[in-house]
């Protein structure tokens, strides 16, 4: 089963547009990254499959994480990202990425 990854993600009251974004990795370093001055959460173009959903999903719970001010460090953010796509996956459940520009 497919799940649009939504143009705008949503939680609470924090809407952050969806975007891919070229070269991040090899500028920064990064697979992605949510911007809370700019509102928009930029996955890299160069990154596919599991690797994008794992990142989608990290900024996710970024995104969670400021808006319930929970305080996670970044490596608890990465396990917790880790295994909401290890679960998706279990239930056969894909990211689709179609909408997204």
């Amino acid at each position: 089963m497919k799940i649009k990854v939504p143009t705008v993600n949503q939680i609470g009251s924090l809407k952050y547009p969806v975007r891919f974004i070229s070269h991040m990795r090899t500028d920064d370093g990064w697979k992605g990254s949510l911007n809370e001055r700019t509102g928009v959460i930029h996955i890299e173009t160069e990154i596919s499959g599991n690797m994008r959903d794992r990142t989608y999903l990290h900024e996710i719970v970024h995104q969670i994480d400021i808006n319930y001010e929970i305080g996670l460090s970044e490596d608890n953010i990465s396990r917790l990202a880790n295994g909401f796509c290890e679960y998706l996956n279990n239930l056969d459940i894909e990211l689709d990425w179609k909408d997204i520009k």
